[in-house]
């Protein structure tokens, strides 16, 4: 499950503002600063057994207590506490929104609400940064004054001073160096316990009874005298040539729902049917586990099912054209974003849906463009539902574009037309011209013999850091402005471009992106019972969702 992240002020400062006081009266002579708290896995998010126990964010809420207790110490006053729940700090591509709020906010030495700060208190400096560009960041954050404080491990980190640059730079590349050593350490014990037979970890899975340690039972060991019975049935169904469709219908009939308390689909019927795991077999990046001498390794827990049991189904699975038999485990794809985010051939693919009802349950599968050229239309194409066990919407392609781009163009008119650009002056532009007027007259002096090499060459590293952090936070002030200006003022000449004032037509990709500003999605309903399929084209049958 994804993570959480928050901001939000001190509840103190908030009641003592509500009672009259001002925040030099609340701050009584301490020093300003920001808590930041992060933690990767919250098991209360990530666990289905262990939410019952364990509270949401407490991880978090440990350290914010902890933070708080260490400031008093050292004089501060938490002015705002920023979190990053549930999120990793070692994987470039994930961003943390609190981690980027909270270093805007050390950057320009104040908070939204416009209330100065200086000094940020951390657990540890892993919570903050494990990648070198994080801490590069965040160091240059802290010192674009020299005011700047960082406490972690409840004492004074040396953040500023080129021997504890040094000292963060070696932290974060260790940091980097460390988080690949345990990813190297967890695959390696994940094939291990896998060619040991021993049993898979992870979530529960559907049919088995969750992890109890005081009897000594481990997760998805063994059969759940509940859940077992179903599950064997669906394998049953399985063999007898059902559709994941279907099995998945009679499921939602009778009540059952998966392991996490979703309904079944036909496509998690298809995964948990096809993973090896519930049959005694293991599987790594879709390569089942085998022994020294190439046999499968055959586990140590209870099954639905048999080996030969699991490769019918895996055959089956592949005969109604799933690209792999078996489901992929350790080591899946990331989660695709939303449609209009994705490229793509034809401009409404991913927001259309089948509104075909083949068992009693609409179908609701995503439809793509298939390309269907004419003698009369040779780049003809229809948006057609592919899923198995239906493929009972189809439309001509041009028609669907046609409708549907007309009425995207009438609601960005409506929506965007009279809406005028917002400009919100850059904070940090006072404080990057005192650092490069600084920077003036330091070069000044030293050009004219009155400092020497040495403090010439000792001084200008850290002023050029200071400006390189406002000047990249300059950028992407305009870059988020213009984000929230893109629609403004819009009017159709942007979609098809207009020569006459030099303004380029849209491309695919951007189309895309106003399309998201609208829709949300579109069904594809089928055609009425004795309607022929050569009838016109009926925009009756596209059932549109907006964006609100």
């Amino acid at each position: 499950m994804a993570g959480s992240s928050r901001s939000y002020l001190n509840p103190e400062l908030v009641t003592a503002l509500q009672q009259g006081r001002t925040f030099e009266e609340w701050l009584a002579g301490r020093i300003p600063g920001v808590d930041y708290a992060r933690i990767s896995g919250d098991q209360a998010v990530r666990s289905s057994t262990k939410a019952m126990t364990k509270e949401k964010g407490q991880g978090v809420r440990h350290q914010h207590e902890g933070n708080q207790e260490v400031a008093a110490e050292h004089g501060i006053a938490i002015v705002r506490f920023y979190e990053d729940n549930n999120i990793t700090a070692a994987e470039p591509d994930v961003i943390r929104p609190a981690f980027l709020e909270m270093t805007k906010a050390l950057l320009h030495r104040k908070v939204p609400e416009g209330f100065p700060v200086r000094a940020v208190v951390s657990t540890e400096h892993e919570r903050v940064w494990r990648l070198p560009e994080d801490y590069i960041r965040f160091r240059r954050a802290v010192i674009t004054a020299d005011d700047g404080i960082f406490i972690e491990r409840g004492k004074v980190y040396d953040i500023s001073s080129t021997g504890g640059h040094i000292v963060g730079l070696v932290n974060s590349g260790v940091s980097e160096g460390e988080v690949n050593k345990t990813k190297e350490r967890i695959k390696r014990n994940i094939k291990r316990r896998a060619q040991d037979g021993t049993t898979p970890g992870g979530r529960r899975r559907f049919g088995y009874l969750p992890q109890d340690p005081m009897k000594g039972r481990k997760v998805n060991e063994k059969l759940c005298p509940k859940e077992s019975p179903w599950a064997i049935q669906m394998k049953q169904w399985a063999m007898e040539g059902a559709e994941w469709k279907t099995i998945a219908n009679r499921l939602r009939k009778n009540g059952v729902k998966g392991a996490s308390g979703a309904d079944w689909t036909g496509e998690t019927v298809r995964q948990y049917l096809t993973n090896a795991t519930n049959y005694g077999y293991r599987q790594i990046k879709g390569k089942l586990v085998v022994d020294k001498d190439g046999n499968p390794v055959v586990g140590k827990w209870e099954t639905i099912g048999t080996p030969d049991e699991w490769r019918y189904i895996c055959n089956l699975s592949k005969q109604r054209g799933a690209k792999t038999g078996s489901r992929l485990t350790n080591g899946g794809g990331k989660n695709p974003g939303p449609p209009e985010g994705r490229a793509r051939k034809y401009l409404f693919s991913g927001f259309l849906r089948c509104g075909n009802v083949p068992k009693d349950v609409m179908c609701n599968a995503k439809i793509g463009g298939t390309r269907r050229p004419t003698k009369s239309q040779p780049d003809g194409f229809m948006y057609l539902c592919n899923e198995l066990g239906c493929c009972g919407v189809g439309r001509d392609g041009k028609q669907v574009d046609k409708y549907l781009e007309a009425l995207v163009l009438a609601a960005l008119e409506a929506r965007y037309k009279k809406v005028p650009k917002k400009s919100k002056p850059w904070d940090g532009e006072k404080m990057l011209s005192e650092l490069l007027e600084r920077k003036k007259t330091l070069t000044s002096k030293w050009m004219d013999g009155i400092i020497s090499d040495e403090s010439f060459y000792e001084l200008l590293p850290g002023l050029e850091d200071k400006i390189k952090g406002l000047e990249q936070d300059r950028e992407e002030h305009a870059v988020a402005e213009a984000e929230a200006n893109q629609f403004s003022g819009w009017d159709r000449s942007r979609w098809y471009g207009d020569p006459k004032k030099g303004i380029p037509p849209m491309d695919l990709t951007q189309k895309r992106m106003a399309i998201g500003k609208i829709i949300r999605a579109v069904i594809l309903m089928p055609l009425p019972e004795g309607r022929s399929k050569r009838a016109p084209f009926d925009p009756n049958l596209l059932r549109v969702i907006p964006r609100r």
